[in-house]
């Protein structure tokens, strides 16, 4: 049974939710709609392009990387009378309401808020109704377009896509299925039959990658000794007799397994994480999101959210839209932005291993260990170069490590190993603090963090760090015996 704050926090929504539906379908001018580039953002900014296009509405779409003070000024010369901002907004309400004083704003967010909304201000906000880590910023506003009319109830899945996109803390629960308000809106996907619900190994690339390069690349689970190598990969589906071709030649993927197949996969990955002592080592299973009207790589929903992440991170947001809505031709031209970005990937985390393993002058080696990336990694995917790196066996377990990415505002990206939660090291309190003492900002989740910091502050945000790292007896990175990491 939900518990009494949950429904009062619901019921706080969807009051605000309603509220915003009423103003948005009694205006007849151009709504500026404006939302964040990563998956989560553009699942936002699908769902309020086709419920305002349904609503005969008409509107122009930005997505943006940050909704920083100067873009939020060159709005105010628009002259524009309606903002509805999704995936953002709520930390910047002070800005807003200096800038864009008199013009009509609806809010769709799920992170803290920073100032106080007017009465210009519809703020709908999953944080501030206590469920910040158990809602995306896609299901604030699947709550407004649901209020708009019942027949947006279709776009419930692009709620689910952008919940998985963001990976939050509790919107992802042990037995890998949502929980809380994602979980009632997956029920409303289900009921429109545009998401299929099965159990199976949590491995990316179910359709379209081949068996052994999905384990050799995942990260999450992680399976010590094959996890960052196709030859371990390759000898443990020979051990456990799974050929890797189809009859056909093509390379095999997970979905092509048979049941007594993906049986014994999983009880030799659960077999290999035992013996690497990873703490729960059979939570390898989860629930599997497809969608029956896709194909390939966009009939799952981890996919799908990869994808779009991959859009947004390449410059492209607006394909990732494109893609959400259907639009002719966006699949082709999508697949062509997965494979450009997993090269960058690729090459960005070659580049990060070589100087963390031959610690180089690109690497500070402390409590923490500290890559100055600068722009040999693009700050746009530093977060992701940051978790491979987490996972891929280089550093001791319990090590944080922080990249830098970026030579004006500097961004940047934390890490622990996730085995670690509920210990001495809170990312997300160490990152602010020496963040806000840079003058900068920073915040997150206690594995995995980031801040944007000014210029010329990297080596003070370093000392700040070492100094609560010291204060927590964190141990050095580098055996003094066998100077290895």
């Amino acid at each position: 049974m939900a518990s009494e704050s949950y429904i009062e926090g619901l019921n706080k929504m969807v009051i605000e939710a309603k509220r915003a539906a009423e103003v948005i379908l009694s205006f007849s001018g151009e709504i500026r709609l404006i939302s964040h580039y990563d998956a989560d953002g553009i699942s936002s900014a699908a769902i309020m392009a086709m419920a305002l296009s349904r609503a005969g509405k008409r509107f122009r779409l930005t997505l943006l990387r940050q909704l920083e003070e100067e873009y939020i000024k060159d709005l105010s010369k628009e002259k524009n009378a309606f903002y509805v901002i999704t995936d953002m907004g709520s930390g910047q309400l002070e800005k807003i309401k200096k800038h864009l004083n008199g013009s009509k704003i609806i809010i769709c967010d799920h992170h803290e808020m920073q100032g106080v909304p007017d009465d210009n201000i519809i703020h709908i906000n999953a944080f501030e109704a206590g469920m910040g880590n158990n809602m995306s910023g896609s299901g604030v506003s699947y709550i407004l377009a649901r209020a708009m009319s019942k027949k947006n109830t279709d776009l419930s899945f692009l709620a689910i896509i952008g919940a998985i996109g963001d990976s939050q803390i509790d919107s992802i629960g042990k037995n890998w299925g949502l929980n809380g308000l994602n979980r009632e809106i997956l029920k409303d996907a289900q009921s429109v039959k545009k998401i299929k619900v099965a159990k199976g190994i949590r491995l990316w690339g179910r359709y379209t990658r081949p068996v052994h390069k999905a384990l050799e690349y995942t990260i999450d689970p992680f399976i010590p000794g094959i996890t960052g190598s196709e030859e371990r990969a390759v000898a443990l589906l020979n051990e456990l007799k799974i050929p890797l071709r189809a009859r056909e030649g093509g390379w095999r993927t997970l979905a092509d397994l048979t049941e007594d197949e993906q049986r014994r996969l999983a009880s030799g990955i659960i077999v290999a994480r035992i013996n690497g002592r990873h703490e729960n080592p059979d939570e390898i299973f989860g629930d599997v999101y497809e969608f029956p009207d896709r194909s390939g790589e966009f009939k799952d929903a981890n996919e799908f959210a990869t994808i779009l992440n991959s859009c947004g991170k390449t410059g492209k947001a607006d394909l990732g839209v494109r893609l959400c809505l259907k639009d002719k031709g966006s699949e082709e031209e999508a697949k062509k932005t997965v494979l450009e970005y997993r090269r960058l990937i690729s090459s960005s985390v070659r580049w990060a291993q070589i100087q963390i393993e031959k610690k180089t002058d690109c690497v500070i080696f402390g409590k923490g260990i500290y890559l100055l990336a600068e722009e040999k990694i693009p700050e746009d995917i530093i977060s992701n170069v940051m978790s491979i790196i987490n996972h891929a066996g280089i550093i001791k377990p319990g090590i944080p490590i922080f990249g830098f990415a970026g030579k004006g505002n500097v961004k940047v990206s934390a890490r622990i190993d996730k085995t670690l939660t509920g210990g001495p090291v809170n990312l997300k309190e160490i990152v602010f603090k020496a963040a806000s003492a840079c003058g900068g900002e920073g915040g997150g989740h206690a594995t995995a963090s980031g801040a944007r910091i000014p210029p010329g502050m990297h080596e003070r945000f370093i000392s700040i760090v070492e100094d609560e790292l010291t204060n927590l007896n964190i141990s050095n990175t580098i055996n003094e015996d066998t100077n290895s990491i």
